[in-house]
């Protein structure tokens, strides 16, 4: 195995390529709300794509995250620096990190399977999708591998394809990356959640393989069934440590919480619905580890003068708060709340009804 470090291996080719301007290279991207899964998938889909035998592609995972906005994802530095990669982060490849005369038309799709229209420039093409969510329909005669089927975590099915290439060896640190998403996705690889067979024996498969730091004083199994993986006292810690620093979000401000796990759709509407002539509307859907009643707290107005903010800045027409959490008695609970533009339905009222809507619906969150 080599002894070259996954933080020195990313370095070295984001150094390449940048130098050769994205020439001939191939994106590896995860989807733009810069959770663990893309984090992980990206980067080890990326590793696999550069190591198979006989292949002379060249690979890099382009991270959808600005380097100064890690910050809003605690669980995600944990997991890079378990993995080795320093605190800077410049070993990674960030948006603002291309060349302006980025010279890339090659694209793999991981943790998503629909490239979006900033990249999808004329002469791009997606070579690759591995993901576990609703299959679009897209790339069918283009991309190779095409693996679109549910799973717990995306990583799962990347590590998948790894284990079908036995001479290869894996970094450790890439293993405990792979595996940190995979437990933060699954909840701890919880039996009756999330994870599926393929997480199950993907875990069992990396974590023999994974760098366990040294001030964890734990029994790592040398040999794990994936029937037995869930009850690896290392497993649970790292699920426990990855939740923990999840949900530490107190000190993050309400447009924090709303860009931290946040993504953007473009739709073309009919005249029919938008009472004028067909046109095309932005709609934004974050993602919030809280209830509504607790982003709301303490000042509403706060909140809703912060989020009209956020639709502003983004030009949206349409937000939706989606929130996920557990209750007093420990049980996943989901929230959705949608701020509407009035004038998607054809009325004359200004952007500033969208406070009114807001608070409305704050009003009606539902309890438990």
């Amino acid at each position: 195995m080599s002894t070259t470090t996954l933080h020195d291996y990313l370095l070295e080719q984001k150094r390449s390529f940048l130098a050769d301007n994205g020439k001939s290279w191939t994106i590896v991207m995860g989807n733009e709300a810069g959770d663990l899964d893309s984090l992980a998938s990206s980067i080890g889909f990326a590793w696999l794509l550069s190591h198979i035998p006989t292949s002379d592609t060249k690979a890099i995972a382009l991270i959808r995250t600005p380097r100064k906005d890690f910050v809003l994802r605690a669980e995600n530095i944990y997991a890079l620096q378990l993995a080795g990669i320093t605190e800077d982060f410049q070993a990674l490849l960030c948006p603002e990190d291309l060349p302006a005369a980025n010279l890339c038309t090659t694209f793999a799709l991981v943790d998503h399977n629909s490239l979006q229209p900033t990249y999808a420039l004329p002469g791009t093409r997606v070579t690759a999708v591995v993901d576990h969510h609703e299959d679009e329909g897209k790339y069918t005669d283009t991309a190779s591998p095409r693996i679109v089927e549910p799973a717990g975590s995306c990583s799962s099915l990347v590590t998948r394809i790894i284990m079908s290439y036995p001479t290869l060896q894996i970094p450790l640190e890439l293993a405990a990356f792979l595996l940190s998403a995979i437990v933060i996705d699954t909840h701890g690889l919880k039996k009756g959640g999330k994870a599926v067979d393929v997480d199950y024996e993907a875990s069992a498969w990396l974590l023999p393989r994974a760098n366990v730091p040294p001030s964890e004083n734990l029994d790592k199994q040398t040999v794990v069934t994936p029937q037995g993986v869930h009850d690896n006292a290392w497993i649970q810690s790292l699920a426990y440590t990855l939740s923990s620093k999840k949900t530490a979000i107190s000190h993050l401000s309400t447009r924090d919480l709303l860009r931290r796990d946040y993504k953007e759709y473009e739709f073309n509407l009919s005249s029919f619905i938008s009472g004028n002539s067909s046109r095309s509307i932005k709609a934004g859907l974050a993602t919030v580890p809280l209830p509504l009643s607790t982003f709301f707290s303490p000042s509403p107005s706060s909140a809703v003068v912060a989020t009209e903010k956020w639709i502003k800045e983004r030009g949206l027409s349409i937000l939706g708060v989606l929130t996920a959490y557990k209750n007093k008695h420990d049980k996943s609970r989901r929230e959705l709340m949608w701020v509407v533009d009035e004038n998607v339905c054809g009325t004359q009222t200004s952007r500033g009804s969208l406070r009114l809507v807001l608070k409305q619906m704050w009003f009606c969150t539902p309890k438990g």
